[in-house]
């Protein structure tokens, strides 16, 4: 069974965590002093929930996302700057998070220092370093947390920590959702149904949220796509704004050249990893829909980085951290805007040639860890 093989990051991870933390705090910090002020910008809309909690009449979907902007505007200084440090310390966390996750699942060291730097380095974490204000960071960081409870058999946990993650945004209940479905491919039917219930519950919670905003203080999403599935959601107006070319290339470099090591990397994670990556198609489609394309990928790097992060570690050390490197510049143009860098086709290239490199080399058993009791 799923859960049975998946235990806690022992001390001995977090500990060796801790200074990979320390240095993504200071790439993260300079890219957000490097890259310039976002527009357009939701700040206003943020503020204004934040500081009001309650907004009667409120038309817009992220009054109904109320936790992260009542605690970021609790803090004092400049609404910038303060915006920013909220992102960098939660995408610095959920990069942890994701290598701990990662770690449990039965990933090598290697594998897992890299997940780390992978998801630190994105181009969604940058972005969010970029415009800071939305919720992504927070939920970002609860999806692996909520993903391992639920591997663990916590499933107090994982309702409790989905439970108050939807109070920030909708994507929280994604993991529950996830995990049955794995559960489900290796037929472990008390996981699933177990799994299955915790979703559907939260589910209802959120569904209450929105009615009780909506029926006491005339809350609407006004005209958000989103809102309206049956007319394409946000999907077909995404559409109807990009090229085939342009829309291919936004999905491919939301991960890059990690995208081409999926495969690669599926052939060789554990099992459980690859039931979640199953268990996670529905809830990938559907967010994809209602949500702006690369945006919605980059909900799932929890599961995705760890996959092409198996294949890296093929690579010697020095290679491995290149394609990093390689991985970050490129993102610093396609995530944290910043326009003094070279242009991304020059990082992005030289990343795929160490991918195909990565992808030549014999699989090596080192790069993942002995089956956990």
């Amino acid at each position: 069974m799923i859960e049975s093989r998946v235990s806690a990051p022992p001390r001995r991870f977090w500990l060796t965590a801790m200074p990979h933390a320390a240095a993504i705090v200071v790439l993260l910090g300079l890219t957000a002093w490097w890259s310039p002020a976002p527009f357009p910008t939701d700040q206003l809309m943020m503020e204004r929930v934040g500081q009001g909690r309650i907004v009667p009449g409120c038309a817009d979907l992220n009054c109904f996302r109320i936790l992260v902007p009542a605690v970021v505007e609790a803090f004092p200084g400049p609404s910038l700057p303060r915006w920013r440090s909220y992102a960098v310390i939660a995408n610095t966390a959920a990069a942890v998070a994701a290598g701990g996750l990662a770690h449990a699942l039965g990933l090598r060291p290697v594998a897992v220092a890299l997940t780390i730097w992978l998801s630190a380095l994105g181009a969604g974490s940058l972005a969010t370093v970029h415009h800071p204000y939305n919720a992504d960071p927070f939920v970002l960081l609860l999806a692996p947390i909520t993903t391992w409870c639920l591997l663990s058999g916590r499933m107090r946990q994982a309702g409790a920590i989905a439970g108050v993650g939807i109070f920030a945004k909708e994507f929280a209940a994604a993991p529950l959702y996830i995990a049955a479905g794995a559960a489900g491919m290796a037929r472990d039917w008390p996981a699933f149904w177990r799994s299955a219930a915790v979703a559907l519950g939260v589910t209802l919670l959120w569904v209450c949220l929105q009615w009780g905003l909506m029926a006491a203080f005339g809350y609407s999403y006004n005209d958000n796509p989103s809102a309206r599935p049956l007319e394409g959601g946000y999907l077909r107006l995404w559409l109807s704004h990009v090229t085939p070319a342009s829309a291919a290339f936004a999905l491919f470099s939301v991960f890059g050249a990690l995208t081409v090591l999926v495969p690669s990397g599926w052939r060789q994670v554990p099992k459980p990893l690859r039931h979640l990556a199953i268990g996670a198609i529905p809830a990938l489609f559907a967010f994809m829909y209602v949500a702006t394309p690369e945006r919605a990928l980059w909900n799932f790097y929890f599961l995705v980085v760890p996959l092409g992060a198996v294949v890296l570690a093929r690579l010697p050390l020095p290679f491995a951290w290149l394609f990093v490197g390689c991985y970050w510049l490129a993102n610093l143009r396609i995530g944290a805007q910043i326009a003094e860098v070279p242009a991304s086709r020059y990082a992005m290239t030289a990343s795929l040639m160490l991918a195909l490199a990565a992808m030549l080399r014999a699989p090596q058993s080192s790069s993942l860890a002995p089956e956990l009791s």
